[in-house]
């Protein structure tokens, strides 16, 4: 009885396994329709050599390069069904009554072809192509009521007395299930029954699977899977599905796993004995549970065509996230390994799950068990000497058998701290909402020992360094530097801010790394120089990490720092080295912003497991498979517009495959017209899950002269380019330094027509019109300057004769003029010799008196009376006054004359005074020519100026001027 109860309970064990998840489950990336914008359904998924990805959507075939989704429909615009791929990829399509393939056309472009018209008209009309298979040198496509062989530009029909109800190629046999016939194989192209001792007729097959060189795993719809033996004995699988399962689709995933996708499951991953290995569906963060068809990429990633979207699961993914409860969403504070025992520390208590096997713990299957007790808040897990310890909402625990035991109720609890390295640890303490509690631990069993008195701050924060002082740090006050008293009831602290060398008194973090208590603050890691009394940045520290904001540390087994720096997550690898550095700096994009902000915590405890809180859940990483995918990072170049009055597309996305690589042809080199010089450029890198991972760097050759900085953004746009010739390039790069190959593509813009070879030419035949209009111009206008050159000179010689004219003239007025000075001259010549002859006058009146003077002393001499007589005679030949006056004014303008009419006053003697002194002769000339003294002409000058009227400073002779 107890061995049927045994093994009743091991059935029903097993039963449980077989449906429970692993705890870690993939990243689910969901795509509706508003994010491709195309039908619903999704009902085949392929992937070309590059990488790109093909959907069979109910609007037509979608691509999706990790970017940018792209639309193509078939001509009659039905619902695309099936796609295959072959080597070259060319992507074969079948649709309701349509059947073709799209491949790469001219400029890149994606153009289909319909192969309909190769079949007769009598043949031309079909239902839906739902499954497409390529066999050696053929492509069948499978319609209900044929096969249709594509071969050598031919097609030939196979029908069916029933339908065709699957086709699929297993190894390198084509297989195909008849309604009425069961399943068949094409041999020497036939369809032949497949020796299978029971008949598959009355079955929907969904998945056909080799197994070695003599087996086929045979997975259908509704009823599990089969095994078909070398013998063609047929064997169920005790697959153990749910209930009313429905395996639309399967196909394998590895040398052990297929996946399946069900009609309301979700998807399934199984062994090929039909035990369930990993469920994903919408409870996992699926979109819907409908899944129409499945497929396993090149980086063993799954892609599941929905009902309702498409969806992406990383499958091979180095990440996984653990939801410990299926009915609410908890934030995940703390993870604690414990005697095989995995402990979390979330939003709504404790939860636990056993672990099995070793490596990647993610893939340990169990469901967690939410630990009685805890119904609040749990902050931490930490073993100390052995034990594990619980920090909660409402005290400190001790965890032992799933059951918590409560060491002291009160302040909430942050974490634990022995006092001593040496293992047991006799002391330790509790960080807690109100300070520190002491825990004290003696015969294998910890003990209250109350609360320290000294700090009521919130110790959510706390290191012991090697000389046994406590460091407690609070985001919002500062550092504390605590120091127990002697009986451990009482501590001093000591607060240390921004005074004391912190870049602030906010954000401030103690840790202990590498035997050393550090300080992560806003502007890097400081450490406390005791004999200087201040924070110093640490100096093995400072140089990995600069001025970053750091939140959070903590150092691995194998002496690497995983930190938290604002929302992003990091690594110090000490055992790689870059940039000339002993160590490598890692990030882990795909965890930004999924960190709890003020309460990062990572617990690392293998290369293959670190465990990371988050707003959802823990986060599973496995370091090791991520730093070790070699991956190579790929770049593709999408779609390249040109933009002027419109839109233009003039590279499709798809270059020339070659043997070294997709390269541009040099007919195809495009070269566009001056109006459409502003251009969009689409790229990407196939890395599905990780864009995140991937940044881009570009360069347009001829404009751009150096790369671009790395930017996560992969398009660009060029405006008003100038006309020339241009290589635009880009290439991509990951987290992990990984870069790709450059990826170029040439084009130029032509010159505008005014500097066309044809312009140019125009120009220079109308230059040569104009030098000829100039040149006739120039001969009229020399002609008509000659015409006027000549009446100028007509004019000119006019001009001179009337000059000569004028200038004899002249020469007359001159010669005129002449005379006139020369009678002037005269004129003034003869005053003057008037003036002599008055001066001589004036002599012989002398000599006269003189002689008549001696004659009549000499009684009556009559030789001094001949004297006299004579002088009588010359007197009477000297000119009078009048005759003087008159050649006077003649000469000096009429000046006696005008003197005269204006003092009228003025005597004759007056007049003889003014003329003398116009002359400008002295008193003493002047004295001769009156017969006076010069005592005389002084008195007649005196007397002349009062008749004038003079002024004292005034000069006589220039008031004579302006007569």
């Amino acid at each position: 009885m107890r061995r049927w109860c045994l093994l009743i309970l091991i059935y029903l064990y097993s039963l449980t396994c077989a449906g429970q998840n692993t705890i870690g489950l993939p990243q689910i990336i969901n795509y509706s329709k508003s994010d491709f914008k195309a039908g619903t359904q999704t009902w085949d998924i392929r992937q070309d050599s590059r990488g790109m990805m093909y959907f069979a959507n109910n609007e037509g075939m979608l691509t999706y390069d990790g970017s940018h989704w792209n639309v193509y429909p078939l001509p009659n615009k039905t619902i695309v069904r099936a796609l295959a791929m072959d080597s070259n990829d060319r992507v074969y399509a079948g649709g309701q009554d349509e059947i073709g393939y799209f491949e790469r056309a001219a400029n890149g472009v994606l153009t289909y072809t319909s192969l309909k018209k190769l079949l007769p008209k009598s043949q031309n009309r079909f239902a839906d192509i739902w499954r497409i298979e390529l066999y050696g040198e053929s492509v069948f496509f499978q319609a209900s009521d044929r096969l249709m062989e594509y071969r050598n530009n031919s097609i030939k029909v196979y029908p069916t007395t029933s339908e065709w109800m699957y086709l699929r190629k297993a190894g390198n046999k084509l297989y195909a299930q008849d309604k009425a016939n069961g399943l068949l194989q094409l041999e020497r192209h036939e369809w032949l029954p497949l020796n299978i001792k029971q008949p598959l007729n009355n079955v929907l097959i969904s998945g056909i699977m080799e197994m070695g060189q003599d087996s086929l795993l045979i997975a259908t719809q509704t009823d599990g899977l089969f095994l078909v033996g070398p013998d063609g004995h047929l064997q169920k699988q005790d697959s153990r599905l749910p209930a009313g399962v429905n395996l639309s689709v399967c196909t394998r995933i590895n040398a052990n796993e297929l996946v399946a996708a069900t009609t309301a499951e979700g998807c399934l991953v199984m062994d090929f004995a039909g035990r369930i290995v990993q469920k994903i569906s919408r409870t996992e963060g699926l979109q819907n549970n409908n899944v129409l068809s499945v497929f396993l990429d090149r980086d063993n990633n799954l892609w599941a065509g929905l009902n309702n979207g498409i969806g992406f699961i990383a499958y091979n993914a180095a990440i996984k996230y653990i939801n410990p409860s299926k009915t609410n969403e908890v934030s995940g504070y703390s993870a604690r390994i414990h005697k095989g025992q995995l402990y979390l520390a979330t939003s709504d208590g404790a939860y636990y799950v056993p672990l099995s096997g070793s490596g990647d713990l993610s893939f340990s299957k169990g469901d967690f068990v939410r630990m009685p007790g805890s119904q609040h808040e749990v902050w931490r897990f930490d073993e100390v000497n052995g034990h594990l310890l619980m920090g909660q909402h409402i005290g400190c625990f001790e965890v032992a058998d799933h059951v918590s035991r409560p060491l002291a109720y009160g302040p909430g609890t942050w974490l634990f701290k022995p006092m001593t390295a040496v293992y047991p640890a006799a002391e330790v303490l509790a960080g807690t909402y109100a300070g520190v509690r002491m825990l004290g631990y003696e015969h294998g069993r910890f003990t209250d020992r109350g609360m320290v008195q000294g700090l009521q701050e919130s110790v959510r924060f706390l290191e012991i360094d090697n000389n046994n002082v406590i460091w407690a740090s609070h985001p919002y006050r500062g550092v504390y530097q605590l120091q127990l008293s002697a009986d451990r009831k009482t501590l001093t602290a000591h607060l240390f801010t921004d005074s004391a060398g912190l870049p602030s008194a906010l954000n401030n973090f103690v840790f202990k790394v590498k035997n050393r208590v550090v300080f992560g603050t806003a502007k890097g890691v400081y450490e406390f120089d005791a004999a200087m009394g201040r924070f110093v940045p640490s100096a093995f520290l400072q140089p990995v990490f600069g001025t970053m904001d750091i939140r959070y540390l903590n150092e691995d087994a194998a002496g690497n720092l995983w930190f938290c720096s604002g929302k992003k997550i990091g690594v110090v690898d000490f055992h790689r080295s870059s940039g000339g550095k002993p160590f490598t700096i890692t990030y882990i994009p795909e965890l930004d912003g999924k960190i709890l902000l003020g309460f990062e915590n990572i617990y690392p405890y293998n290369k293959e497991n670190i465990f990371i809180g988050s707003e959802k859940g823990m986060i599973h990483l496995n370091y090791e498979k991520y730093t070790g995918n070699q991956q190579q990072v790929r770049i593709m170049m999408g779609q390249v517009r040109a933009l002027g009055k419109s839109d233009s597309l003039i590279f499709g996305g798809y270059f020339n495959r070659t043997a070294t690589g997709y390269v541009q042809e040099e007919q195809e080199v495009p070269a566009l017209p001056k109006s459409y010089n502003s251009f969009h450029f689409e790229y990407s890198s196939p890395a599905y899950g990780l864009q995140n991972n991937i940044e881009y760097s570009y360069q347009l050759e001829g404009y751009d002269g150096r790369w671009s900085a790395w930017s996560s953004r992969p398009e660009k746009d060029y405006t008003n380019l100038p006309d020339g010739k241009y290589v635009f390039k880009v290439k991509a790069r990951d987290n992990l330094g990984h870069e790709s190959a450059e990826l170029r593509y040439q084009f130029s813009v032509k010159p505008a027509w005014y500097k066309t070879v044809w312009a140019y030419l125009l120009y220079s035949l109308l230059l040569a019109g104009v030098l000829y209009l100039l040149y006739r111009w120039q001969e009229r206008n020399l002609a008509a300057q000659q015409r006027k050159f000549d009446e100028e000179q007509a004019r000119l010689k006019y001009i001179h004769q009337l000059e000569l004219e004028k200038n004899e003239k002249e020469i007359i007025e001159l010669q005129n003029e002449k005379l006139a000075n020369e009678i002037r001259f005269k004129n003034n010549a003869l005053a003057d010799a008037s003036l002599h002859l008055v001066e001589k006058g004036d002599a012989l009146v002398k000599v006269k008196d003189i002689l008549a003077s001696v004659y009549k002393k000499n009684d009556n001499n009559p030789e001094i009376r001949n004297a006299l007589l004579l002088l009588n005679d010359v007197e009477k030949n000297n000119a009078n006054w009048e005759q003087f006056a008159s050649h006077f004014d003649e000469i000096n303008n009429n000046f006696l004359k005008k003197l005269k009419d204006r003092y009228p006053v003025l005597t004759n003697t007056d007049l003889k005074l003014c003329a003398y002194l116009q002359l400008k002769l002295s008193s003493k000339e002047i004295a001769q020519l009156m017969a006076i003294s010069v005592r005389g002409v002084e008195i007649k000058r005196y007397r002349l100026r009062k008749k004038l009227n003079l002024p004292t400073e005034q000069q006589m002779t220039d008031f004579f001027h302006t007569i």
